[in-house]
């Protein structure tokens, strides 16, 4: 998913965090505009997937806009919690990118691709469901490359206009683009497409490192335009996942302690210090640009290990689902009925969403997108940690 939020002078931060990198002296500014990317699967800014969310992002974006009611996410139960009608949100109710949007005073977004009576003056989203990273033949056709090509598309012609028309109220200021935090929460499609070709765990590492490439590929992309702030999301722990839980058979020695897939978490584990050091080197080479990586491994793992601390009971099992061992099924999702081997099979909703941290198998609730909210303003997933980040920031509540 591909978001781009842009924030008002007074909205966000004007916090400074510094790091020692070698002997460069690193400051990242957050203040008068963020520009989300997010790739959903996802969750908040920027470039990404169905949930943004890991995320993610938020919600169906892209794929809205071009193909109307195409996606589950589009009628009910999506959408009920907060909205109550759908949502056009892979989620009972707001995403990731929505609460962060309120805690900087802003509107939701509107999807760049919804021309009609849209307004592009705190940002535009570029998020689509299903997307990947990689050019594949999956659920998306929006990939990262090709998320990053529309926001290149929607800066030259936000200068072109502005150019003309410096007063049009409905496209932000050229400013944003510079001062914006761009953020990317992508690369889970890039996994779910490898399960759903059957490929094992080893065959999926052969390819992630493209997909890394594809993340600093698009940073460039963004950097060659003016962007200097960008916040990466890793990958969450896949193992934990009802959608790979209920995809991939397993004994219970294949669990850890959390009742996740320990092979796949693995995986995530790979990935995600591919992407690290890769993050890291390429902020050794853009000096004047401030690359930060959101660990949603640690955080949702913290969150696993101490759920009922945090008022979750269910942790790897959907609210949304056709009742079984984690709510699960691969034919029948979200919303809907099916038949399966003769036997007429209906997805139900759980009595109160607010106790579950996964929605339909894949996507959080919008309890679990409220509390990851909360931990990112905390700093402490932040690679390097930010632990004053709140303090620094004038947040409004959500």
């Amino acid at each position: 998913m591909f978001l781009n939020i842009a924030l008002t002078e007074s909205s966000f931060c004007t916090a400074y965090y510094q790091e020692e990198q070698g002997n460069q002296h690193v400051r990242a500014t957050e203040t008068r505009s963020i520009n989300a990317l997010g790739f959903w699967w996802g969750s908040l800014l920027g470039l990404g997937e169905d949930g943004w969310e890991n995320g993610d992002c938020r919600g169906v974006g892209a794929i809205h806009a071009a193909f109307p009611n195409a996606t589950p996410a589009e009628f009910l139960p999506y959408g009920e919690t907060y909205f109550g009608k759908a949502g056009v949100r892979y989620s009972d109710g707001r995403l990731l990118l929505d609460f962060i949007a309120t805690a900087l005073g802003l509107k939701f977004l509107d999807p760049y691709l919804q021309s009609v009576k849209s307004n592009f003056a705190q940002g535009a989203n570029f998020a689509a469901a299903g997307a990947t990273v990689r050019s594949v033949p999956y659920l998306s056709p929006f990939n990262l490359g090709v998320q990053t090509k529309q926001w290149q598309e929607f800066y030259t012609n936000t200068i072109n206009t502005l150019a003309v028309d410096p007063g049009n109220s409905r496209l932000p200021q050229p400013s944003y683009f510079t001062d914006g935090l761009y953020t990317i929460a992508l690369g889970g499609n890039d996994f779910t497409f490898g399960y759903t070709k059957g490929q094992t765990p080893l065959q999926i590492r052969s390819y992630l490192p493209l997909v890394v490439t594809g993340i600093t590929d698009a940073i460039r992309g963004i950097y060659a335009y003016g962007g200097r702030n960008f916040l990466v999301w890793d990958i969450e722990p896949q193992g934990c996942l009802p959608y790979t839980l209920t995809l991939i058979p397993h004994t219970p020695a294949d669990l850890d302690v959390n009742g996740c897939l320990q092979e796949y978490n693995d995986n995530s584990v790979y990935f995600n210090g591919l992407l690290q050091t890769a993050l890291q080197d390429l902020q050794a080479e853009l000096t004047d640009a401030s690359i930060v990586m959101l660990s949603t491994y640690d955080l949702k793992t913290d969150l696993l290990a101490n759920a009922t601390a945090n008022g979750f009971q269910f942790v790897t099992t959907a609210c949304c689902g056709v009742p079984s061992a984690y709510n699960y099924n691969t034919q029948v999702n979200c919303g809907s009925s099916g038949v399966v081997n003769g036997v007429t099979l209906t997805a139900v909703t759980c009595p109160d969403p607010s106790i579950y941290t996964i929605w339909d198998g894949v996507h959080n609730t919008e309890a679990a997108n409220r509390y990851i909210a909360q931990q990112i303003f905390g700093g402490k997933y932040l690679r390097p940690a930010w632990p004053k980040l709140a303090d620094n920031c004038n947040l409004s509540p959500f």
